[in-house]
C-alpha cells in the first residue's frame, strides 16, 4: 500500500480569555485513545471550526501534501515526532511582566496519512492544488480548514494532532518563533 501526507499547522496569538486554546485542549483531552473513525472525523471538524472561528489570530503556518509513498512515510514520522518529544523553547514559564506584555503564541498540528489512491487522497489532493503564488494566502488556510470535511478515516493509516503548549502560561513569544525549531512557520498574507 503506497500513501500520500497532508500536514497542517497554524501558529496563532493566545486571544485575551484563552478561547482557542481552551478549546482546542479540551477536544485534545477528551478525545479518545481508540476513537472510531466517526469520533476522529469530529474531532477534527471540531478543531478546523475552533481555528476557523478564531481565524484572525492566526499569523502563521504551513502545509504540504505530497503523494510520494516515501516522502509520505518519511515526513510522517517527524511530525508524530513532534507529539513524542517535548517540544518547547524554555526551560521556564513564559516571561509576563505586565508593563511590557509581548503577545504569546500556540501551535495545531494536523497530520493525516491517507491511501494513496483513494477518493479521500484525491479529494485531498485536489484541495491542496494550490499555485504557487497562493500558497501561504489566508484564503489558502481557510480554504484547506473548510475542506476538511472531506476526510474518511476508512482510507486514513494513521493520523496525529497535537498543541504546543498545553499549558498557557508556556505559551510562545515572539522570540521563541524565531528559533530554528521554528524556521518552517511562514507568515501568512
Amino acid at each position: 500500500m503506497k500513501h500520500s501526507i497532508l500536514a497542517f499547522e497554524v501558529c496563532a496569538r493566545f486571544d485575551p480569555d484563552g478561547a482557542l486554546h481552551n478549546t482546542l485542549l479540551s477536544l485534545l483531552q477528551n478525545h479518545p485513545a481508540n476513537a472510531t473513525h466517526q469520533q476522529k472525523w469530529y474531532f477534527y471538524d471540531q478543531a478546523c471550526a475552533a481555528i476557523r472561528n478564531h481565524f484572525n489570530l492566526v499569523e502563521k503556518g504551513c502545509w504540504d501534501y505530497f503523494d510520494d509513498d516515501k516522502r509520505a512515510q518519511d515526513d510522517y514520522d517527524q511530525w508524530v515526532s513532534g507529539m513524542m518529544t517535548e517540544e518547547g523553547a524554555r526551560t521556564e514559564p513564559s516571561p509576563d511582566d505586565p508593563y511590557r506584555s509581548e503577545p504569546h503564541y500556540l501551535t495545531f498540528t494536523m497530520v493525516f496519512l491517507l491511501v494513496q489512491g483513494s477518493a479521500c487522497d484525491m479529494a485531498i489532493k485536489e484541495l491542496c492544488n494550490i499555485p504557487d503564488s497562493a500558497l501561504w494566502q489566508r484564503a489558502t488556510f481557510w480554504r484547506i480548514l473548510s475542506g476538511l470535511r472531506v476526510l474518511n478515516f476508512a482510507a486514513i493509516k494513521s493520523d496525529c494532532a497535537y498543541l504546543i503548549p498545553r499549558d498557557a502560561q508556556w505559551g510562545l513569544t515572539g522570540r521563541d518563533l524565531q528559533q530554528p525549531k521554528f524556521h518552517y512557520l511562514r507568515p501568512i498574507e
